[in-house]
């Protein structure tokens, strides 16, 4: 554990290895790092000044440990990173005087009802959604709106839960599915929109709006792993038309004041159907995935992390500080493997030389278990690369995934 005194505290709840990024480019501000996370053995405790061991997900377990510290050495902030836990931190902050999101705007934000319910209130758009009770209630809106359908847990997170459903498809299992993944057994449905979509990561001050993200979400394996929906990367900038990326920036705004973000990150799933921006949801965090990390530095030189950093402390950030520096292209792809027992995994030197590599990673030891691809957590590896071009930074993506073949036997 490193080990120096430095002027701001800042509790950063979360130590994941996709938090990592994130803790480098924390401690480079400057900042005492307390690290927050139930694992002892979290990669992100080596980048923190002091180490909180807590469930970040329950506030009930992590409140009495950061409680505990801040009595013998005051925290001037509180944030997260690569986790989805804004009402923690809410009440947090709350708790200690910090500043930080009203409880009730992070609860809004975990519960995709609630949010989506407010969307509506304000005439943000929204796919067609509700919350239902039963089976028999799913069979109803099918045959009643004779559409597809995303089957979801209400307060569920990294697409846990999530399936598709039409007419012919299993409505038990979806139903049973999405409801064995939600905290609070809550299951809701909402109309799938064909058509592009897009991460955002906005940072709101006062009010304003400042989106310099808007990322093409990779989906071309969709009717491979048909029902669940898996992504697979992501590309920047986006290859959609300047005003319909305009649309996305003014939707994302008025979906941060509805949800009643005034200074804060919020970070966007968005779906262009028909030539209108849909918001699918919008968490009051920062992104996970090396999107805000990594991704978003590379293509713009903005720094999304410093700035959740900063409103954490309560500092008035300036929006001309937080617009694109430029545009360079940067694609992620993540590595999807078949099922079974990892026997052999490949030297990574091999990839991160390949050409217009910046990252990689890849999470595989000899002797895990591969399942079956559900949802977000299905990679075991990841690439970032540039190019001079949007498809070359594709192609060198794809091309360096390519070359890291993991040897897995079926079980």
């Amino acid at each position: 554990m490193v080990v120096c005194i430095l002027s701001e505290r800042l509790l950063v709840l979360g130590g994941s290895r996709q938090a990592v990024g994130g803790l480098e480019e924390l401690r480079r501000d400057g900042y005492e790092l307390v690290v927050c996370d139930i694992d002892p053995e979290a990669p992100g405790f080596g980048l923190a000044d002091h180490a909180i061991i807590g469930s970040v997900y329950h506030i009930e377990d992590c409140l009495p440990a950061v409680e505990r510290f801040h009595s013998k050495k005051p925290i001037d902030g509180v944030m997260c990173l690569a986790c989805d836990v804004p009402h923690v931190v809410a009440r947090i902050a709350d708790k200690l005087g910090l500043p930080g999101l009203l409880i009730e705007v992070a609860d809004r934000a975990v519960d995709k009802i609630a949010m989506k319910e407010k969307f509506a209130r304000d005439k943000v758009p929204v796919p067609f959604f509700r919350q239902v009770e039963s089976v028999d209630e799913i069979r109803e809106l099918l045959q009643a709106r004779d559409t597809e359908f995303v089957v979801k847990p209400v307060d569920s997170r990294g697409s846990k839960g999530v399936s598709r459903l039409a007419a012919s498809g299993d409505a038990d299992w979806a139903f049973s599915y999405a409801k064995e993944n939600s905290p609070t057994e809550r299951v809701m449905v909402e109309a799938y929109l064909s058509g592009p979509q897009i991460s955002s990561e906005t940072v709101v001050i006062e009010g304003e709006a400042i989106t310099p993200a808007l990322s093409d979400r990779s989906y071309e394996y969709l009717e491979k792993y048909y029902p669940f929906i898996v992504e697979n990367g992501g590309d920047m900038p986006s290859a959609l038309p300047a005003e319909i990326l305009e649309k996305i920036r003014s939707l994302i705004e008025n979906a941060a004041k509805s949800l009643g973000v005034k200074n804060g990150v919020v970070k966007g799933d968005i779906v262009v159907s028909d030539g209108e921006p849909y918001v699918i949801e919008l968490a009051a965090r920062l992104s996970g995935g090396y999107f805000c990390t990594h991704q978003i530095p590379l293509s713009t030189g903005v720094k999304l992390v410093s700035a959740c950093a900063q409103i954490a402390l309560g500092k008035q950030l300036k929006a001309r500080d937080w617009y694109p520096c430029f545009e360079k292209p940067v694609s992620t792809r993540w590595k999807l493997v078949e099922p079974g027992r990892v026997v052999f995994v490949p030297d990574e030197n091999d990839i991160l030389t390949s050409s217009g590599v910046r990252y990689f990673e890849h999470w595989l030891t000899v002797g895990d278990q591969i399942d079956d691809a559900q949802n977000a957590a299905a990679s075991v590896a990841m690439v970032q690369a540039t190019g001079d071009t949007r498809q070359q930074s594709i192609e060198n993506a794809e091309n360096a995934l390519n070359r890291f073949s993991p040897e897995i036997r079926p079980v």
